[in-house]
């Protein structure tokens, strides 16, 4: 069924998409991008035709299945603001990371997936989920790079989401995760460590995703005592987010340079000040100050 679906909208034949999906893996061109720690990030974009098919899935039946609450990321009406002012007002944080986020999502998560939620696939054929499986996975995992993979990764988190956050209700806690990032944080004292174990634990024992699984050596627990971060936002002691020093840091120097900026860097700009004065109106009043009205305006920003 959604195989005809597809093909009609592509205009493509339905034995044609079911062939190609058979070799999709091969359809990505790979190539590296630098991660925060210097060390190289592999990319595999898909082939022209591919991306087609994966942008129509998206559109037509990843985007109309249920994201839980708690997930932040990938969804247009949410933003790192808000995943950050979830966060705000406690006193103690805790941030979890996931290993290998997407390729620990894998064909067989996706199939399980479907096969616990009939009512969600109603009319598809047991070609209908291969065929499916095989255009958003490469070498039967999701990857970095395709179009369907972020929003395909918060479908098959939903349990997870409403595991962890069922338990940290439990304990006062309040849970958000963006992508591979869980974030925890809480008023209570001596909560947050013992619960870093109990997450191990269920993320271990989860049959969807069943292969998730927390890198150690980037958990980090915070308070006001000290920094702390969510998704590159500041959280004051005041209980305010604020915008951190990096991403400051990179607009001033934008701004400065503007004259050498291309449209699209200008475009770039623009949207990242518009972002983060929805949140702090001082940082915009200071690069008014500094920068003066006509190099805002030259920048097509507020003034």
């Amino acid at each position: 069924m959604i195989v005809e679906r597809m093909a009609l909208y592509l205009g493509l034949t339905p034995q044609f998409i079911s062939k190609f999906s058979r070799g999709a893996s091969h359809a990505y061109k790979a190539y590296t991008i630098p991660k925060r720690n210097g060390k190289p990030r592999q990319i595999y974009h898909p082939s022209k035709q591919l991306k087609s098919m994966q942008r129509w899935l998206l559109a037509y039946v990843i985007e109309q299945l249920p994201v839980h609450s708690a997930a932040m990321a990938y969804r247009k009406t949410v933003s790192t603001f808000d995943n950050a002012s979830a966060h705000a007002k406690s006193k103690f944080l805790l941030r979890m990371d996931c290993t290998d986020f997407f390729p620990s999502i894998t064909e067989t998560d996706l199939t399980n997936y479907i096969q616990s939620r009939p009512s969600l696939f109603a009319g598809w054929s047991a070609e209908d989920v291969d065929v499916f499986c095989k255009l958003v996975c490469r070498r039967s995992k999701l990857t970095i790079g395709a179009p369907t993979s972020p929003s395909i990764s918060n479908v098959v988190c939903f349990d997870m989401d409403s595991a962890v956050a069922d338990l940290c209700s439990k304990r006062s806690v309040t849970y958000t995760r963006y992508a591979d990032d869980l974030f925890f944080s809480t008023n209570t004292p001596n909560v947050l460590r013992p619960l870093e174990a109990e997450i191990v634990t269920l993320l271990s024992e989860l049959k969807l995703p069943g292969t998730l699984a927390i890198n150690p050596a980037k958990t980090r627990h915070s308070s006001k005592r000290g920094a702390r971060r969510v998704t590159g936002i500041v959280l004051g002691s005041d209980g305010q987010t604020y915008v951190g020093r990096p991403l400051k840091r990179n607009i001033r120097g934008m701004i400065h340079r503007i004259d050498s900026l291309d449209p699209a860097a200008r475009a770039t700009l623009a949207g990242l000040v518009a972002y983060v004065t929805g949140f702090d109106s001082d940082f915009l009043n200071s690069l008014i100050t500094k920068y003066g009205h006509a190099t805002m305006c030259k920048a097509r920003l507020p003034s």
